[in-house]
């Protein structure tokens, strides 16, 4: 596989040096554009007016390259920069002109979201590695911006730095003025005069033209590698930042409350406090300390309804762990995969209820006690980040005839997780290594010992480029191990991650008496990166059994052995009638590892096949900056290991989807954007989607968009139970049911942002879902490895002596429940509960929030969330559906936070 991938990109390198093709990759080292910086000498007023004696010290530089719409033209409009510094701080001065003012696009936003307006940016990589560096945007509008630059062509938005900016709007353009303090960068000092990796970039909207002091080339791999250079730096000393953030919250909370319930009488109030301390450790090291860290849940997670046996990716939103998230991470296969996810630490306490209480009561979230954070760069190019806290045991209280008792919700946990990671060949290659471990304290009556007692992972990968970065060799190999009482293993063992369970297996099985259980994974991927026209990759790659992250990490599927490729083409140079596009095909096929008790049988394979997918797609960009894609999909009949949870093995008779999104300009005040997709299985399968999003733009402070889409599905393979009595041999005694599911459902996200001044927003989200479930038919599975199924008739149900009878069919309902007569003597022999749901839900919220002075903010924050469910699927009705969810009872959530920045 790898020497196809090799002959197709040899002739992909020799196509793109063809004579006429528009050029070719450079690999020769290209020449860096370089500016000098002068040291100030005299007060500057970071006011955006350059009109300060100091600036006309400097040098300036004017060698803009435009990067599109045309990659390499000279710019339409010149930009001159200046860059002066002190002991203090970096200061960048820069002239923007336009010929038409009325030009400059000052569209405002919240601090840190992107939007369409002109803006400019400048980039510092002080290590000079390729690989990590700072950047610093302002917007024509004076709205701020900035992120961390890591892996060379990664950033991490969530990386906030104080610093200041302003901007003027003059005859002649505008201008920006930024400072940037020396104590929110990391780097070496030195009494010789230092060079400095940098880069400026200037968007101006109405052009779509993007301009670079150094060119970010779309036809080559590498952001932060191919930046300029800043000489004559004298900075003898560092200034350690040490910065103190308090914040308190106030709130109250309204919502309907259970008669008799003495934990909620449907009001309560409540506050909370907390703060996070930060210091610099030298020039190149911080230490984060925090304590009852901020949860900023000022945004409500989407609403979802989740039929499958996995579970719901939600992003981290705490500051204190968003912050350096990168340099702890470790990815995984597969999309949100790793051996961290912060969202582990201060989870909602994972015992919800008492069993026979009435009434409970059971915090949200698990209090951290403590948290504390080092993350750096030393002087040879290694990258250190370790993170360890401590949540605090949580108890929930129960409410009995006899009255209240508490129990463990939830065992004081200790979380830590450490990282390093070392570049070699001035960033071309680089190794890193992690390593994560938590341990909990389980109380001693066993209530808990189903949560494993310790969880241990460990991960090295590695990158080596070449050719300019052309090529790239990447992989990665990652151990787990869990330990805890039978009773935790089994736990784990069972789930939808494993399914040791299953009847079928010839290579794994539930050890019951099993006190610790390991794994490992691995994947290696070459890539072609770079190219004039051509990319493309191909991998391979295993998880054993036995692997198991998500104590600390998060995992979705289980053992595999998985290989594939991807190819891709793109054409950047504008023609008469695409400004540019991108042409793709992948495709990647995952075997269970019972596919090696043959392995050079092609049977084995066939029977080990469990999932595969093939996917082409097209992106098409207008001369008018309208977007089109285009996607079709096609998954092939395989044999499932999870349509049963746990059964036999069932196949999958697969589908083919199809999808197409056309969008209209979005620098426009009105853009539109329309979505559908279709899909179509091959056993009666199908679904169809369509989405729409229109945004306004009706003054450059409010910003206004809204989002429907309506799904309809029919599910001939949708899991609902696995009965054992009476027993059914062909599928090794169990009996495995499913239904034919019509589901259809509605969302509308609904935005509304308005922006006073960049330092004060409103931002308000709405989405409503509405969704119907009806089972039209219920079945069972008959053999395994086949799509074959008993299928019930519907029947009537009558009781006699508390017996339930089907007569004319042998599934029936009564009293919420369907009951199945197998045996075919009229008599139920089992019964499941009633499956059909329908739901009405809102969640919704606004925020206002106030940046009062630099680093500290103030927010006002309503939530409402309203949710209604029942069985009734016989209709959907989105008017009369829609008209009740506004007549359920609102849970309402005010809120109040205030956080206050000190730079000591």
């Amino acid at each position: 596989m790898i020497a196809t991938l090799l002959a197709l990109t040899q002739i992909a390198a020799a196509a793109d040096s063809i004579p006429g093709t528009g050029g070719t990759v450079p690999h020769a080292a290209p020449t860096l554009p370089t500016i000098v910086a002068a040291a100030r000498s005299g007060r500057i007023a970071v006011d955006g007016r350059l009109d300060e004696p100091a600036w006309s010290e400097a040098i300036p530089h004017s060698g803009f390259i435009q990067g599109e719409p045309v990659e390499g033209a000279a710019p339409e409009e010149r930009t001159v920069v200046r860059v002066l510094f002190d002991q203090d701080a970096i200061y960048i001065g820069a002239r923007l002109y336009e010929r038409d003012a009325a030009r400059v696009s000052r569209q405002l936003a919240r601090r840190d979201e992107q939007g369409p307006f002109d803006f400019f940016d400048v980039s510092l990589s002080p290590n000079r590695d390729g690989l990590t560096g700072y950047r610093f945007r302002v917007s024509a509008a004076g709205v701020q911006s900035d992120a961390y630059l890591f892996d060379d062509t990664r950033d991490d938005p969530a990386w906030d730095a104080v610093w200041q900016s302003a901007v003027t709007v003059d005859e002649e353009g505008w201008t920006a003025e930024i400072r940037i303090p020396l104590s929110q960068l990391r780097f070496q000092p030195s009494r010789l005069p230092q060079t400095w990796r940098i880069n400026f970039t200037r968007r101006r909207i109405d052009a779509n033209e993007r301009t670079y002091f150094a060119l970010e080339s779309r036809r080559r791999s590498g952001r932060v590698s191919v930046f300029g250079e800043v000489e004559g730096l004298v900075l003898p000393s560092s200034r350690a930042a040490m910065e103190f953030r308090p914040y308190v919250v106030a709130m109250g909370r309204s919502a309907p409350a259970a008669e008799g319930n003495p934990f909620f009488s449907g009001r309560s109030t409540g506050g909370n406090a907390g703060g996070e301390f930060r210091m610099g450790l030298g020039g190149s090291f911080m230490l984060n300390t925090t304590f009852n860290p901020d949860f900023g849940q000022v945004e409500v997670d989407p609403a979802v309804i989740n039929l499958t046996a996995n579970e719901t990716f939600f992003p981290e939103r705490r500051p204190f762990f968003v912050q350096d998230a990168r340099l702890l991470g470790f990815g995984l296969s597969g999309m949100q995969n790793g051996l961290f996810y912060t969202r582990r630490i201060g989870r909602e306490p994972q015992v919800r209820s008492a069993s026979g209480a009435t009434f409970n009561d059971v915090p949200g979230t698990t209090t951290i006690l403590g948290a504390a954070k080092i993350t750096g760069r030393t002087r040879g190019g290694l990258s250190v980040g370790a993170l360890a806290s401590v949540s605090a045991e949580e108890q929930g209280r129960a409410w009995f005839s006899e009255g209240e008792r508490r129990f463990v919700a939830e065992p004081q946990t200790v979380s830590a997780v450490a990282s390093a990671a070392q570049e070699f060949r001035r960033g071309a290659s680089q190794a890193s290594a992690t390593v994560t471990a938590l341990t909990r304290d389980l109380p001693a009556d066993g209530s808990l010992d189903f949560l494993p007692a310790r969880a241990f992972s460990a991960g090295v990968n590695f990158e080596h480029t070449w050719t300019q970065k052309t090529w790239a060799l990447t992989g990665f190999v990652a151990g787990s191990r869990v330990e805890g009482t039978p009773a935790a293993m089994i736990r784990i063992q069972r789930n939808s991650n494993h399914y040791f369970q299953r009847p079928d297996a010839t290579r794994v099985r539930v050890d019951s008496s099993g006190t610790s259980m390991m794994g490992h994974e691995w994947r290696l991927q070459l890539e072609r990166r770079s190219g004039l026209h051509w990319t493309g990759a191909i991998w391979t790659g295993q998880r054993s059994a036995g692997f198991e992250v998500n104590d600390l990490g998060f995992q979705q599927g289980g053992e595999r052995l998985d290989a594939g490729f991807r190819i891709g083409y793109q054409e950047i140079t504008p023609g008469p009638l695409f400004q540019s596009y991108r042409i793709s095909l992948f495709t990647f096929n995952n075997w269970r590892h019972e596919a090696l008790d043959d392995v050079f049988s092609p049977g084995s394979w066939r029977r080990a096949w469990k999932r595969s997918v093939i996917n082409t797609s097209a992106n098409f960009t207008f001369r008018n900056y309208w977007e089109l894609q285009v996607q079709g999909r096609l998954s092939p009949t395989v044999q499932s290991d999870n349509l049963t949870r746990g059964g036999p093995i069932m196949t999958d008779p697969g589908t083919t989807t199809a999808s197409a999104e056309l969008t209209t300009d979005r620098r426009r005040a009105a853009n539109l954007s329309l979505d559908v997709e279709s899909s179509w299985g091959r056993a009666g399968n199908s679904s169809t989607s369509v989405s729409a999003e229109l945004g306004l733009r009706p003054s450059p402070g409010v910003l206004a968009s809204v989002g429907p889409r309506m799904q309809w599905q029919f599910d001939t393979q949708q899991y609902v139970a696995r009965i054992g009595t009476p027993a059914y041999e062909p599928t090794f005694g169990s009996r495995y049911l499913f239904g034919d599911l019509e589901r259809r459902t509605f969302s509308l996200e609904t935005r509304l942002n308005v922006t006073f001044s960049p330092r004060l927003t409103l931002q308000l989200f709405a989405q409503p879902l509405l969704s119907t479930g009806d089972y039209v038919g219920y079945k069972q599975l008959r053999r395994p490895r086949s799509f074959d199924f008993d299928v019930f008739d519907q029947g009537t149900a009558t009781v006699v002596a508390g017996t339930v009878r089907c007569t004319g069919g042998r599934i029936c309902p009564s009293d919420g429940r369907q009951h199945v007569d197998v045996t075919g003597d009229g008599v139920a022999d089992f019964s499941f509960a009633e499956q059909d749901f329908r739901i009405r839900s809102l969640r919704g919220n606004a925020v206002l929030r106030w940046e009062y002075r630099p680093g500290s903010a103030l927010f006002l924050v309503w939530q409402q969330r309203r949710s209604y469910r029942d069985t009734d699927a016989s209709r959907f009705d989105l008017a009369g559906e829609f008209g009740g969810l506004w007549s359920e009872p609102a849970d309402n959530t005010l809120m109040l936070k205030v956080s206050y920045w000190f730079g000591l």
